[in-house]
Formats: structure tokens, C-alpha cells, sequence
């Protein structure tokens, strides 16, 4: 299985049949699907194509997508002359010299500043001929773009794998001292009982014990922190997005790891629940950053 990064960029072009079309995909780290497309007006009519495109081959991430668009060797604009209206003016024009008895001749540079005469307007772009082309650049960066995110999944996988690893470990030396921490503290206790120049109350110490057995027990949290590891590992190991799923397990993990300091009655294993902290921190900022 390979694990997906959310970043990466990607860039696809295609310069056809009087179009240069250009694409721009780049994504970061978000909780879900956000595809911000910016794209030229005249292909508004394509954003909804567009962003269904992208999310059936992107699961997760901030998707930036900008799309430039141009037109070369043919012209979008149509000139339209109001023929009617030209008519009018002229039939106008022709009683006006008429009734006054006016001289000269009307000038088609005359004509051509008439108000609503000549009109410039843009022709419709054939946007399923565009989508057509649209599509090879979109491939083209997305296409790029995975890649560089699967590239990006191979270092974060043997990254978190080298860190749950380290984190496997310092639960196991945790349980080791968990083993002994209660009769440390009894060895403790009677020593300091024992400077004091007290009589040793056996019964009231043997209670005095159990209490704080009971309450520094770690075994749950223990059990609970070694399976999560495994399924953390097992979850590297499944097709499609995890990286939500991996995020949830981390924090339980944490949860743990912070039930166990407020429970620990040994410096040593307090010593090392902030080192299992760290790698915890340093795995989940890892975790952030996987599709």
C-alpha cells in the first residue's frame, strides 16, 4: 500500500484548434475535499465539470486549481450592422437634404458613428469543444500532481513506520517499569519510615499500598495504547483516503498517554511518557499531511 501526501503540484497544457488552454493544480493539507477553481469568465459554464473531474480522482486536500484560457488564429468578437437602422438614417438623412435643399454627400465614415449602427459582440464559445480539450490539461496536471503526492507518501510512510515503531517501544519500556513501580514505592515508603524512626505499621502500610496500586494501575492504558499501534499499522496498510482514520488513532493514543502521566507515581516512567508524548506529536503532524 502507498500512502498518499496532500501536497504536490501538477501543470498540464494544450494549444489546439485555436485555444491555448493552460492548468495549474496544487494542493495542501486540509480535512476534506476544498477545490478553489479560478478559471477565465468565458469557461464559467465548465466550473461544475471541472470540480467533479478533480473530486473523482482527489479524495482529501485544499485543491488550488487555476485554468488559464486564450484564443489565437480566430476571433471570438462578430460585428453585426443593424441594417434596419442604417435604412432609417438614411431614409432620414435623404428627406433632410430633401426639405432643406442641402448639399453634399453622406460619408460611410459618416455612417459608421451612428448611434446602435455597428455592434461588436462576443460569438458563443462551443464549451463542449473547449470541455473536450479542457480535459487533457486537467488529466495532464492532476495525473502530475498524483504523482508528486505518491512520491511524497513513500517518505511519510517510512517516516510515521520509523516513528510508531519508536513509540511500540516506549510503551514496552513503560509497562516494564509499570511492573516494578509499586514495589519501588514500598522499598521507598519504608525507608522513609525507617529515617523517621518510626515503628512499621504492616496492616496500615499494606493498605496504604493497595490504594496507591489501584490508582496507579497502567495496565488498561497500557493495553489499550498496544492496540492501537497495531491497528495504526494495520490502517498504513489499507487502499483508498486514511488519513482521517490514522489522525483519530493518534489522538486516542494520546488520550492514553496523558491518563498514564496523571496516574504515574514514578519519575521514570514520567520521563518517559514525555518522550512517548513527543513522538506522538511529531507522528500526528506527520498524519496531517496524509490523504
Amino acid at each position: 500500500m502507498m500512502i498518499k501526501s496532500m501536497t504536490g503540484y501538477g501543470r498540464g497544457e494544450i494549444k489546439e484548434k485555436g485555444y491555448y488552454i493552460t492548468v495549474e493544480i496544487k494542493s495542501l493539507n486540509h480535512r476534506f475535499l476544498d477545490i478553489n477553481c479560478r478559471m477565465n469568465k468565458l469557461l464559467s459554464g465548465l466550473e461544475e465539470k471541472v470540480r467533479e473531474f478533480v473530486s473523482k480522482q482527489i479524495a482529501r486536500g485544499r485543491i488550488e486549481l487555476n485554468i488559464g484560457f486564450e484564443v489565437y488564429e480566430r476571433s471570438i468578437n462578430v460585428i453585426e450592422i443593424d441594417e434596419s437602422l442604417l435604412s432609417e438614417y438614411l431614409r432620414v438623412f435623404t428627406d433632410i437634404k430633401s426639405k432643406f435643399e442641402l448639399e453634399g454627400f453622406i460619408k460611410v465614415s459618416d455612417l459608421v458613428y451612428l448611434p446602435e449602427v455597428i455592434k461588436v459582440k462576443n460569438d458563443d464559445l462551443d464549451l463542449e469543444e473547449i470541455w473536450k480539450l479542457l480535459k487533457l490539461p486537467l488529466s495532464e496536471a492532476i495525473n502530475n500532481l498524483i504523482d508528486m503526492r505518491n512520491k511524497e507518501g513513500i517518505k511519510l510512510y517510512d517516516d510515521v513506520v520509523n516513528r510508531i515503531d519508536k513509540i511500540s517501544n516506549i510503551v514496552k519500556e513503560i509497562e516494564d517499569l509499570s511492573f516494578v513501580m509499586v514495589e519501588d514505592y514500598r522499598k521507598r515508603l519504608e525507608q522513609r519510615i525507617k529515617e523517621l524512626g518510626v515503628d512499621i505499621d504492616h496492616n496500615r502500610m499494606a493498605m496504604e499500598i493497595a490504594i496507591i496500586a489501584d490508582k496507579s494501575c497502567i495496565a488498561e492504558e497500557i493495553t489499550r495504547l498496544k492496540s492501537h499501534i497495531i491497528q495504526f499499522k494495520d490502517s498504513l496498510e489499507e487502499e483508498g483516503s486514511i488519513g482521517k482514520k490514522l489522525d483519530f488513532i493518534v489522538q486516542e493514543m494520546n488520550r492514553e498517554a496523558n491518563t498514564i502521566a496523571s496516574k504515574s507515581i514514578d519519575y521514570r516512567i514520567s520521563s518517559k511518557v514525555i518522550d512517548l508524548k513527543n513522538e506522538i506529536e511529531k507522528i500526528r503532524e506527520q498524519v496531517q499531511n496524509i490523504e
